[in-house]
């Protein structure tokens, strides 16, 4: 996405959790992005240090790094338990200024901005420590709130709210840590609730797959308004690259779906019925409308993971905590669900994923007719 939107003229920075790759060629300055500062994997990673046995155990420990394209990061100093509460406001701070410079500029930019918050260990900044008298969970809340509150009190002053599309997102529902889950002086919090939803991070139920989508465009987007339809993360690419003017690749198969109309308001319908629900590398099940079909399933990432020989159905609509397997009567669904899987593996087997290790860049083998 980063480097479609600066081949389309965009200044672009990211300042935040990266995760996707921390050797050479990976880093977010090697993808598109002109400038990073934030960490390479999870916040995990900080309580490390805390941990008995890890100063003996030889694996190194977890940096901040700063970064600029064209030029290998360099680590700007330990992310240890000290550092952990305190990177989000300054994470929050950066992606300011980088808009602040842009503007001056009269550049256009794409500023992504993944906190580390609310992963493990959550443990707010001082200045939320103990604010709502709701525990520490609570406060990294609303801490993550005042802080894309001061993104948006920015576009205001900079006079550019009317031209900036602001999305506010996440990758997945709560963690599973037990209650009670002591890490060294770190006691986990209870962790977020996903509602009426079932499961929890690294599992293939709703609790896992439904997050927050808000945006906001005025004048662009009617205020508002709100949708139960279907848009998946993966649908931003070929859309933002519709409204920046951006190229969509043609020599290799997107997995998104252009959603402009709909995020516009310009049809009703999202342009998605449902996506392939994955763990890890495999199929768990299939999401089609406001059914569910549900090839394996495991209640928690420390679960044993069942896989059935008959799919179960849920009617998310009258059962969103996926409780009653209403495959009989309902013995129609997984042939109108499962369409979109037998179109995905017949994908996959004409284009087979990359390699792992494979170089960066990567330019797929000309097929015939292209």
């Amino acid at each position: 996405m980063a480097e479609m939107l600066s081949d389309a003229g965009y200044a672009t920075g990211m300042f935040g959790k990266w995760h996707l790759g921390h050797t050479e060629g990976r880093f977010p300055t090697d993808q598109g992005f002109d400038e990073w500062y934030g960490i390479p994997n999870s916040s995990d990673e900080s309580a490390w240090e805390a941990l008995d046995g890890y100063a003996e155990s030889g694996v190194e420990g977890a940096y901040i790094y700063e970064g600029k394209k064209g030029s290998a990061p360099r680590r700007v100093m330990d992310y240890d338990l000290e550092q952990r509460p305190l990177i989000d406001l300054e994470l929050t701070k950066r992606s300011i200024d980088f808009m602040q410079r842009q503007v001056k500029a009269k550049r256009p930019f794409f500023l992504y901005v993944p906190y580390t918050q609310t992963h493990y260990p959550a443990i707010p900044h001082p200045d939320f420590a103990g604010k709502t008298g709701n525990g520490r969970w609570a406060d990294v809340l609303a801490q993550v709130d005042a802080y894309n509150g001061m993104l948006l009190d920015a576009l205001d002053e900079l006079g550019i709210r009317d031209n900036t599309l602001f999305i506010f997102t996440a990758d997945n529902g709560p963690e599973a840590f037990p209650k009670g889950t002591n890490t060294a002086a770190i006691d986990y919090p209870t962790p977020g609730t996903a509602g009426p939803w079932r499961g929890t991070l690294f599992t293939g139920f709703e609790g896992s797959l439904r997050v927050p989508f808000a945006a906001r465009w005025p004048g662009k987007i009617p205020a508002g308004t709100a949708s139960d339809e279907i848009v998946h993360e993966m649908d931003l690419f070929p859309t933002f690259a519709r409204i920046a003017g951006g190229n969509v690749p043609d020599d290799r198969v997107i997995d998104g779906v252009d959603q402009t109309d709909f995020l516009l308001g310009k049809q009703e319908k999202s342009n998605r019925e449902g996506p392939i629900v994955y763990f890890g590398n495999d199929v768990f099940g299939v999401k089609w409308r406001n059914w569910k079909v549900n090839l394996k399933e495991q209640q928690t990432v420390f679960s044993e993971t069942l896989d059935y020989g008959l799919p179960r159905v849920y009617n998310l609509l009258k059962d969103p905590g996926e409780t009653q397997n209403v495959l009989f009567p309902e013995t129609w669904v997984p042939q109108a669900a499962l369409g979109q899987l037998v179109q995905h593996i017949g994908s996959l087997k004409a284009n087979p994923p990359i390699k792992a290790g494979t170089k960066d860049p990567y330019v797929p083998p000309k097929k015939e007719g292209r």
